[in-house]
């Protein structure tokens, strides 16, 4: 029987998906999203690394988009010893631009079908420290340390994980002014 936890493999602690069909502007979704990204820590304003890893836009005769985004971005948990990560994909179908009036006035958006899932990952010592520790390459006393000494941790940061997942679908789901269980922000809707 393996052991619940292991070094340096990923490990899926949750999948979330959204589906949403209506008036919506994408480009706003993902200037938002991106924003939680930065205020969350996953990113910084002045990073050099991109974490759009995919952007396929496709017009078909009728002027609607289908457009897919990969993005895939990551964090030290506090402590340095766990990483989490995250694959945010978009899926957006028969995108076309619409008009509605808003508070009396025209304003320019986009409808069609949205599609969001988010994977999120976890990985114990990406740096392999504990390769090069002595002690910690006996593999009896390394899944020793992790599955009783550090068991607390691990769990800890893997609750914290799916925190951070239900709070960014919490956030995508106050966007489209859906029902979330999760308050995000005190502030009025977008």
């Amino acid at each position: 029987m393996p052991p619940p936890y292991e070094l340096h493999k990923k490990k899926m602690v949750k999948f979330v998906s959204l589906n949403y069909k209506h008036v919506f502007s994408f480009e706003y979704l993902y200037e938002r999203l991106h924003e939680w990204l930065i205020d969350e820590g996953y990113m910084t304003t002045s990073d050099d690394k991109w974490i759009e890893k995919l952007y396929l836009e496709r017009v078909s005769g009728n002027g609607a988009k289908q457009i897919w985004v990969w993005w895939r971005t990551d964090k030290m948990w506090p402590g340095g010893f766990i990483k989490y990560y995250f694959d945010i994909d978009f899926h957006v179908l028969g995108l076309t631009s619409a008009e509605i009036v808003h508070e009396g006035n025209k304003v320019k958006t986009d409808k069609g079908e949205c599609e969001v899932f988010v994977t999120a990952y976890m990985e114990i010592d990406p740096s392999k420290g504990w390769d090069t520790n002595i002690l910690l390459k006996n593999e009896y006393l390394r899944n020793f340390f992790l599955n009783r000494i550090y068991k607390a941790k691990i769990e800890e940061a893997e609750d914290n994980l799916i925190k951070d997942t239900s709070r960014l679908l919490g956030a995508v789901k106050q966007y489209f002014q859906l029902e979330s269980f999760i308050p995000e922000y005190a502030e009025k809707p977008f």
